[in-house]
């Protein structure tokens, strides 16, 4: 592997001019530029990060922590923040939650010890409102950018920030849907407790009830978390205690695709019998067995933001926590109700 100081005897240069050249320094030539980087071409010369990041005291790592990268979910959000790195000049280290709280701490811990430069996380399920992440990022000092969704209280630590998507007015469009459809009795299946995007989403369900005059009740209301096992046992419940509905706005897709697996194993048709929407609009929504109307949201867009958010708050800079907008796309799982 060719190192700078053969570069440089190559082109009759010094090595701090190489390597000023190499990073598109201002004060090289256009012209020797174009000769480094042709030689560094020729060489397939790989530049030592190592070396790189020691010398300016920075990793040139950002730490990333979702529940399961194999969610195509998480996985757009992740290609989002590695696109985005990439075209910075810095690398993503990546850990898994599995979305349990213990996992996440475990994982936060291992990034800090690699001396990551930031932090970028999905934070975990919680039933209990216990922010011990939190707490250790800021004894850790490291700029942290929550994804997705923020527990309560995320706004009293410093440098701590998020970016989320309208989730009060997704959910809002997404029972409004339902409504013109003509539906009055609409089943909703909630997030877990303590997250924003849990509390955003029952939010704009009730204020379509709210503005459309139909009386909203608990009796419709099932908690769920985030996954279609969630899903299945909300609306299982839901069955058993004969709550009557004819339509369901889920916390996410995976939720929906529970429900809807329930339903369909149940005997009703969907979206003959029930109309189901869900929120997120991944992979699965589109190729799932009733193609899923659902809220879209901008996932690999939130990764890229997250990123500039982060390297802003590490810099020192004002910034205001990022809200990304939904739209709704409509697919096969709601119709018009059958009177």
């Amino acid at each position: 592997m060719s190192t700078l100081k053969e570069m440089a005897a190559s082109l009759n240069l010094s090595v701090m001019a190489v390597s000023k050249a190499l990073r598109d320094a201002p004060d090289i030539s256009a012209g020797t530029k174009a000769r480094v980087q042709a030689e560094a071409r020729r060489r397939n010369y790989i530049p030592n990060r190592a070396a790189q990041n020691l010398r300016s005291r920075r990793s040139g790592i950002i730490g990333v922590v979702v529940p399961n990268i194999n969610h195509t979910y998480y996985s757009h959000l992740v290609w989002g923040i590695e696109r985005q790195a990439e075209a910075i000049g810095l690398q993503i280290l990546l850990g898994h939650s599995l979305d349990r709280a213990e996992n996440e701490m475990r994982e936060v811990q291992k990034l800090i010890a690699r001396q990551v430069e930031v932090l970028l996380l999905v934070p975990a399920v919680r039933w209990q409102h216990r922010l011990a992440t939190l707490e250790l990022i800021r004894t850790s000092g490291i700029p942290t950018v929550l994804l997705d969704a923020y527990p309560a209280g995320a706004e009293n630590f410093p440098r701590v920030s998020w970016v989320v998507c309208d989730d009060h007015r997704g959910a809002q469009l997404a029972t409004e849907h339902l409504l013109q459809l003509g539906h009055r009795e609409i089943l909703f299946l909630a997030g877990p407790n303590g997250s924003s995007s849990s509390a955003g989403r029952f939010s704009g369900y009730q204020r379509a009830l709210l503005e459309a005059g139909v009386e909203y009740t608990d009796t419709r209301v099932y908690l769920a978390a985030k996954d279609i096992d969630s899903g299945h046992k909300a609306m299982g419940q839901a069955l058993s205690e004969e709550a009557p509905f004819t339509a369901v706005v889920a916390h996410n897709d995976s939720v929906a695709i529970g429900a809807i697996d329930t339903l369909l194993q149940q005997g009703f048709r969907v979206p003959e019998d029930i109309s189901v929407i869900g929120f997120g609009d991944g992979i699965l929504a589109a190729n799932f067995r009733v193609p899923l109307t659902t809220m879209r949201v901008p996932q690999t867009e939130m990764g890229e933001a997250a990123v500039r958010l982060a390297l802003d708050l590490q810099k020192g800079e004002p910034v205001q926590p990022r809200q990304l907008p939904v739209e709704i796309t409509i697919r096969s799982s709601t119709a018009k109700l059958l009177v």
